[in-house]
């Protein structure tokens, strides 16, 4: 029997998607802005370091993190010598939900490591990077 690995990745994904979407909702957020409150944390971070983590465009990153102010989540501010930079915090009011949403991504992480040997995982990783790798036109470079 073939497999359809592209029809499977896009199915767990949404699976994912979903199911964090519906945890992060007890809180009034977005898997999304959940992602990006977890890495954020503590510290501070440039748009574009989110950018690059989360493989987002420019424009789009900025549209979220726009409504995280708004939502009073995150503060940004101009780098100092480039106004085109800027820099991202967590509020006071993120910064309290940091717990709850590493519990959450932490558990997901968990129950996936515990549920298959470490060789499983690397060839489960082995495969998406491959994956990867042909849908973004690298396979034969």
């Amino acid at each position: 029997m073939t497999q359809d690995f592209g029809k499977a990745i896009k199915h767990a994904s949404i699976c994912m998607t979903t199911a964090m979407d519906n945890y992060a909702k007890q809180f009034g957020l977005t898997g999304n802005q959940m992602s990006i409150i977890d890495f954020i944390g503590t510290r501070e971070v440039l748009q574009r370091e989110i950018e690059a983590e989360f493989g987002i465009q420019r424009s789009t990153t900025t549209v979220t993190l726009q409504r995280m102010e708004k939502a009073g989540l995150i503060t940004r501010t101009a780098v100092a010598g480039d106004t085109r930079q800027k820099v991202v915090r967590l509020t006071s009011k993120a910064s309290r939900l940091c717990e709850a949403v590493a519990a959450y991504i932490g558990g997901q992480q968990q129950a996936m490591t515990s549920a298959f040997s470490e060789a499983e995982q690397a060839t489960f990783f082995k495969m998406l990077t491959a994956f990867t790798q042909l849908n973004q036109g690298d396979a034969h470079a």
